[in-house]
């Protein structure tokens, strides 16, 4: 069966969760309650390595030919010291 057989066609990882989501655009509290994270978290777009802020109530689209990685406030913290030591 292939990815799209299923009916998602975006997929994005939360905290090392991964997310199967159909909407082509979501806004971060929608996706942080789908990871069953609170809402009022910060959240970080991870790309190549860095982190960038994601707003408050911003609107991100999804890709279908890429996974986007996201970390919440929560799960940042836990990976400075080894960002530190790189």
């Amino acid at each position: 069966m292939a990815f799209f057989d299923i009916g998602f066609r975006h997929i994005v990882d939360v905290d090392g969760q991964l997310l199967a989501i159909d909407a082509e655009v979501i806004d971060t509290a929608s996706l942080l309650a789908k990871a069953n994270r609170p809402a009022d978290r910060q959240l970080w777009m991870v790309r190549a390595g860095e982190r960038f802020l994601v707003q408050a109530r911003q609107l991100i689209r999804l890709s279908k030919d890429e996974v986007l990685f996201f970390e919440s406030a929560g799960t940042e913290a836990r990976w400075m010291p080894a960002t530190l030591a790189a």
